[in-house]
Parts: structure tokens; sequence; C-alpha cells
């Protein structure tokens, strides 16, 4: 239906309701003409017409017009909720021919249970017809059928509030999601209120202190969205948060409170000071690795985890830091050591993680380097070194005295056996 209308029929108990208001829209196939009244009609449609029940037959009269429609038409009732219907097992339609007036005069006599129960069921009045060349026509009027004289109701009037979400930081604006839902069969739920407080008053409405919402439909739910602000001072922390909803249905007021926990959050800001290493080291010693970790926020930091990755050295090594409460400073200490055997200039990384109460996450890494250098000759192999470089020239030294020693003896020894030959010969003179 291209025209939508809007029309309040008050009977002593029994209501019918369009679903939606007018608009100017481009013409439709049907619609009703709101001037119009008909015989046994007590006041136009645009004046409340009001159908009359009488020995459980709801009585309906429908001006239709129509320029297109050639021939009858057909207007049908349907309840939406045919298991909830209050109307007897019948046909529920009626084939009508225009009148010299131009204007369908359409009535529906519909009988109803006399057991039937107050409550809202959803319609369709559907009107269909052809034009003089056979293109079919139609059109569709949503309505409520509101019972107020029948037995009560045995609906629970609550409210379903379900996927709550929030995105609540301290210091900031945030919003309340959720979806609200009618859950009843037969009952509408009119002008619903809500109102969300926090008794702690750190969050607090931030446009309106009171949501007013649509009228739901039976079955009907809504995408609400509540926007408050979060002070400065909340505590980081889980919230309970009360609804308080309060809304019309079967002509009496209803009230409802519920509770929703809500997790009031803060930036992670983890902070690093300077990081303390030493630039080399010998293969086979040890060098140590000192970061202080700082809690810049409101909440705790909890399993952080430091982590070096460098490869040639170690592939992976870590430590666990632990929780970091706010306003408190941790160091993340590792050693490396290098094996004997490495040598070189290593590249890597010292990876930082943790997270909040709530499974938040923060990281970030830093880069590092590392000279490992080749070890020094031993102390000992220097000494015996030294020891037989001061040695070498003493040797020389002896072996020379040694041999002047002996040249002197064999000198001697000459003169002396010289002067025996020499005496021989005198003597044998």
């Amino acid at each position: 239906m291209n025209r939508k209308y809007r029309f309040a029929v008050l009977l002593a108990a029994l209501f019918l309701l369009p679903v939606f208001a007018a608009q100017a829209e481009e013409k439709a196939d049907f619609e009703i003409d709101q001037r119009r009244v008909l015989q046994g009609m007590n006041r136009s449609w645009l004046q409340g017409y009001e159908p009359t029940v009488s020995n459980n037959v709801l009585s309906l009269a429908l001006p239709i017009l129509s320029d297109q429609a050639e021939g009858s038409i057909r207007t049908e009732w349907i309840v939406l909720n045919e298991s909830a219907s209050p109307f007897k097992p019948q046909t529920m339609y009626v084939k009508t021919q225009r009148g010299e007036n131009g204007v369908y005069a359409v009535r529906l006599d519909l009988k109803m249970y006399a057991d039937r129960r107050n409550g809202d069921y959803p319609c369709v009045i559907r009107i269909t017809g052809k034009t003089e060349a056979g293109k079919a026509l139609a059109a569709e009027i949503p309505c409520t059928l509101r019972v107020r004289d029948g037995l009560p109701s045995k609906e629970i009037l609550r409210m379903a509030i379900n996927d709550v979400e929030t995105d609540l930081n301290v210091g900031e604006d945030g919003t309340i999601r959720f979806t609200l839902t009618n859950p009843c069969r037969t009952v509408a739920y009119e002008q619903p209120v809500l109102h969300i407080t926090d008794p702690t008053g750190e969050i607090i409405p931030r446009e309106v202190d009171v949501l007013y919402l649509a009228d739901l439909a039976p079955g009907e739910s809504v995408q609400v969205e509540y926007p408050v602000a979060v002070l400065g001072k909340a505590s980081v922390a889980r919230h309970s948060l009360k609804f308080d909803l309060s809304w019309t249905a079967l002509e009496q007021t209803v009230t409802q409170t519920e509770s929703y926990t809500v997790a009031v959050r803060q930036e992670i800001r983890l902070e690093q000071g300077g990081l303390k290493m030493a630039s080399s080291a010998v293969a086979g010693d040890s060098v140590t690795l000192s970061l202080p970790l700082m809690n810049m926020g409101k909440a705790d930091i909890v399993n952080v985890l430091a982590a070096v990755s460098l490869p040639g050295v170690t592939e992976r090594q870590a430590v666990l830091v632990g929780t970091i409460a706010p306003g408190e400073t941790r160091q993340a200490q590792i050693t490396l050591a290098p094996g004997k055997d490495v040598s070189g200039d290593f590249q890597g990384t010292l990876a930082v993680e943790g997270e909040d109460n709530d499974g938040n996450p923060v990281s970030f890494s830093l880069p590092i380097q590392l000279t490992v250098e080749k070890p020094a000759a031993s102390s000992a192999a220097v000494d015996t070194v030294k020891q037989e470089k001061e040695q070498f020239p003493v040797l020389i030294y002896a072996l020379a005295g040694g041999c002047g020693l002996l040249f002197l003896i064999l000198l001697l020894q000459g003169v002396l056996l010289r002067r025996k030959i020499h005496r021989l010969e005198e003597d044998k003179l």
C-alpha cells in the first residue's frame, strides 16, 4: 500500500488502530475515503468512526476509492497471529461492486469468540482488484484490533532486555546499547519510558535523563541507544546499572526494574623506561638486559610478559613480570648467555605484552642488538710464552759461557801439554 492511514475506532471495549500515520505518497491502488459516511456509520473515518460489536459480531464499514479498479474488489481481514485470533473460523472476506457514487461500500461482519481474551491483535485489511486491462491491483492496511471486553489476559507483562553492550571509558562519553523486546503474543506495549542510573553516581545520563521509546507491538523488538557520560573520577571496575522501565498495557501502567553489570575501562597506559643492555659480550659470558615498565593508568595490568628474540643467540627467552598496579614500576630483567662458539653482530627484538582484567591486550616491542666477541688467549698460556721468551736468552748465554770455558780448558791443556813435551825434550838432551 502506498498511502498510509491513521485512524482510531473506539468501542465500548474494542478498539481498531492502524500501526502507521498518513503520509503523502504516490497514488495508491486503493484508499479509504476518510470523509465519506456510509449507511450505518455514525461519522466519517476522519472524525473517528466507531465500528459496532453486537452479539459477538464485529461490523466494520470501509468506504474504498480507486480510480483504476474495474468490476468487483475483494476485501479480506487477516489476523497475523492466527493461533491467537479472537475470531471464529469463517470466511474473512467479502466482494464488493462499485456504487453509483463511485465508492466501494465495503462491509465486513465477523464472528468473534464469546470467551475471547483481552489483548491487542495485529491485523491486515487486504484489498485486491483488477484494472479494465486485467492488471492486478492491491493495497494493505496494517492495523491492531484491541479487545477489552473479553476475559483477562494470561500474558506476563514484562520487557525482555538482551544483548547489552557498552563502550564506557573513564572521563569519556559513552553509549549503552541493547535490544528491548515485547515478548507477548497478544498485548501491545504503549509509551515505554526508560531511565538508567548508576548507584555510584559515576555514570550519568549525557543528553536526557529519561528516554521515551516507540510503542512495541506484540513480539516486536527495538534497538535502544542510551547516551551516558563517565566521570573522570569513575573507578575502573564493573558497575551495576539499574534499568527502570514503565509503559502502558491493557490500559494499565506497568513498571519493571532490572540490573545489568557493565565494565568501565580506561585506556591501558603501559610505558617503558630506558633499556639497559651492554652492546657487546664475550662468547661464553652472560649479559643482562633490564627494562623498567610503568603503569600510568588507573587499572591493573596483568600477565605482563617480556620476551627476547635474538636469532643466532636465542630464539625466544621470556620472563613473567606479573601484575603491575596503577602507578607502579617493575623491572623486566632477562640474562642472555651466548655460546662459546658464537661470534658476530646479532639483531633482534624485546617484546612486552599484557592485558587488563577484562582481557583487553596491550603490547609493544623494542629493537635490540648485541656484538659477541671471541674469547682472548688464556693467561697461563701467555705466562708460558712469556717465560719461554724470558728463558731463551739465558740459555744462549749459558751455552756461550760453557763453550768459552771449554775453550779456555782446551787452551790451558794445550799449554800444559806443550810444556811437558818441552820438558821431555830437555831431559833427552
